[in-house]
């Protein structure tokens, strides 16, 4: 019988392997499922307790797999000097025989990537070969299995630190049969990281950034004095040089990390690539430095209990100086981590636009008014672009609307005397079945006025699912407005003054508010209580 399980299923392994970064995807992807495999560690500190081999698996294809099955072969190590742990395996649900592990996980969506840990224990204490570990990663109609399995050959090696990095994807969460659920557009996930030190000596001082992927920025948590973010908001940088991070020691944030996919992206659903942690250690000691502290806004962790880490986890949920050759890193190739964000599909939208008939003669300033109605089912961003006819121009009025902004290319808002094509906007969101509008002032330049004038709206929010009422003609005629009609022309020339007043519905500007986030850091396995076929 197969159950589901949530973090706690793997945490126990996931505090010995450190936890790790998601396989970014690649340009060569093939078409179709594939599934890779990649296990960047390789070296274990003479003096360390033993070490955790960060293993990160990805579908880096175009099509979603079928369940996967992972699995741990321990056979060619050297037992005089390593020996696997299998109790963190069968801890999250392996099923173990003899020295192989097999552990079946949930289908991945294209782009999806996921942490998996394996601990080795120094049993030997002696600098040399010591043998290998086979790790391999199936389901089924893959369409590449040259990077379904690795060899990963193990050393021990001359005593140092030896920094890993680890960084989950971001997601909004998983459905119960571990699909992905994407983050919204507009909306903020928490990314969980942070960094270990697999060797056996202290870390003292520690520099690392965090990179987001394209169209994500930073959106909260506590972050020390000795960090800055990036007037791009995509970029943290920090460096410490009094932080130390003991042997089996991890450095996490006391806070998430919230990130924030922008409004505007409406190309989901999509994994978006790209995210980076980078750490290095500025220097390295035997002994425990003095005067070392523990940085404000995170914690430095030593050596914890499976039940600690958990609520280390659980409590992240809720709520320059390089120096190279004096630092040095036992295992250089897992200090850093990449991951992605899942980004959902674009909330669909339909929003309509029309503009009055405006007329007038040669020198005539005259008045024509855009409406923008929402005719869908949700809310909206509303703005639009507009053309102006040829033979006229746009006027920016003496007053400026109490509401929203036009601007003409490269100018300064208001400022478009003249401009021939401007785009404005509202300053409120468009609740379903409400109308916005905007007067414009239009100046009747020359004769013949061509028949190329074209309004286009557009949203901020979400993608208008029905392109067909997106534009509407700009019409200016020459002559007087038929009987009753509400030109604005005032035949003299001159402008049109008063107030240029947006007639606005919906609530005001959007407010992106920082709450809990249903967040699974690991991607729940499937646990089988009977033998998995081979």
């Amino acid at each position: 019988m197969k159950i589901r399980t949530a973090l706690a299923a793997g945490a126990s392994m996931l505090l010995a392997g450190g936890l790790s970064a998601a396989l970014g995807t690649s340009a060569h992807a093939a078409t179709g499922v594939d599934l890779a495999v990649s296990v960047p560690a390789s070296k274990i500190a003479i003096e360390a307790e033993g070490k955790g081999f960060r293993v990160d698996l990805s579908n880096i294809g175009t099509v979603a797999s079928g369940d996967a099955l992972l699995t741990y072969d321990f056979s060619g190590l050297t037992g005089s000097r390593v020996a696997a742990d299998m109790s963190f395996l069968e801890d999250a649900g392996c099923v173990i025989t003899g020295k192989v592990a097999k552990c079946e996980l949930y289908g991945f969506a294209p782009g999806e990537s996921y942490v998996d840990a394996v601990y080795l224990r120094n049993v030997g204490k002696t600098a040399g070969a010591a043998g290998s570990f086979k790790v391999s990663f199936t389901a089924a109609g893959d369409a590449d299995t040259s990077n379904n399995t690795v060899t990963v050959p193990v050393q021990v090696v001359d005593s140092g630190a030896d920094l890993m990095s680890y960084a989950f994807d971001v997601v909004a969460g998983y459905t119960n049969d571990g699909k992905v659920i994407g983050v919204k557009p507009g909306e903020s996930a928490p990314l969980a990281w942070g960094i270990h030190n697999n060797g056996d000596q202290y870390v003292h001082g520690l520099e690392f950034t965090i990179t987001l992927p394209p169209h994500v920025v930073y959106n909260g948590g506590e972050f020390p004095g000795w960090c800055g973010v990036e007037p791009t908001m995509d970029v943290i940088k920090c460096s410490a040089p009094d932080l130390v991070i003991p042997p089996g020691g991890a450095f996490t944030p006391a806070s998430p990390t919230s990130v924030y996919l922008r409004e505007g992206f409406i190309d989901g659903p999509a994994a978006l690539p790209g995210g980076l942690i980078t750490a290095k250690a500025i220097k390295t000691s035997a002994v425990e430095p003095a005067g070392g502290r523990k940085a404000d806004g995170f914690e430095v962790a030593g050596d914890v209990t499976d039940e600690q880490f958990e609520e280390l986890v659980e409590g992240l949920l809720e709520g320059v100086v390089p120096n190279a050759d004096e630092a040095g890193d036992v295992d250089p190739a897992d200090d850093d981590a990449t991951y992605a964000v899942h980004a959902a599909a674009p909330v669909a939208v339909d929003q309509a636009i029309s503009v009055t008939t405006g007329y007038g003669k040669v020198g005539d300033t005259v008045k024509i008014v855009v409406k923008v109605s929402n005719v869908g089912k949700v809310s909206t961003g509303p703005g639009f672009s507009i053309k102006a006819p040829s033979g006229t121009s746009f006027v920016a009025p003496d007053r400026l609307p109490p509401v929203g902004w036009c601007e003409g290319k490269g100018q300064i808002p208001a400022y478009y005397t003249g401009e021939t094509e401007i785009s404005c906007g509202f300053e409120s969101e468009l609740q379903a079945g409400r109308s916005l509008t905007r007067e414009l002032l239009v100046h009747i330049d020359a004769e013949p006025i061509g028949g190329d004038g074209l309004a286009r709206v557009s949203t901020s929010v979400g993608k208008d699912s029905n392109p067909k009422n997106d534009t509407a003609k700009v019409i200016i005629k020459i002559g007087t407005p038929p009987a009753g009609g509400n030109n604005g022309g005032n035949g003299g020339g001159l402008p049109v003054t008063g107030d240029n007043t947006a007639l606005i519905a919906g609530i005001g500007g959007g407010v992106v508010a920082l709450g809990a986030v249903l967040f699974l850091v690991a991607r729940r396995r499937k646990v089988s209580t009977e033998e998995i076929a081979a």
